[in-house]
């Protein structure tokens, strides 16, 4: 397996938490891959078209066997999870920065490095 790409949704919808796509071998690519969340944890789905006549889904792409799918399962679940990890420090620091920013501005206090002010009350030099 070459590549793997994944795609969190910022908001899952029902157990899909993510779409992903991967090359093998330099010799195809599959997209439209979802990761879901399952009872026993998260797994893919290859993607699927749905039968008309029966109403049932069909896998579109899917690996000839088990060795090879656990590889793409893998690959595909190790890259959701430092997707996921990476997103989760970004929503924290952010989160840290909105905490700062909200609480100068409710106290009326910037620092005045930040706005060239200088504080109420200070003394002007010179």
């Amino acid at each position: 397996m070459n590549t793997s790409q994944v795609w969190p949704l910022d908001e899952p919808k029902g157990n899909t938490k993510a779409f992903a796509s991967v090359s093998v071998e330099d010799l195809i690519a599959i997209r439209n891959i979802r990761v879901m969340d399952g009872i026993k944890g998260l797994f893919i789905n290859m993607p699927q078209s749905k039968d008309s006549k029966s109403g049932e889904y069909h896998d579109i792409a899917f690996p000839l066997n088990k060795e090879l799918r656990q590889q793409i399962s893998k690959a595909i679940i190790d890259e959701y999870k430092i997707q996921v990890q990476e997103k989760s420090a970004d929503k924290k620091t952010s989160l840290a920065e909105n905490l700062q920013n909200g609480a100068e501005k409710a106290t009326g206090h910037v620092p005045a490095k930040q706005t060239g002010a200088i504080p109420i009350g200070a003394e002007r030099a010179g």
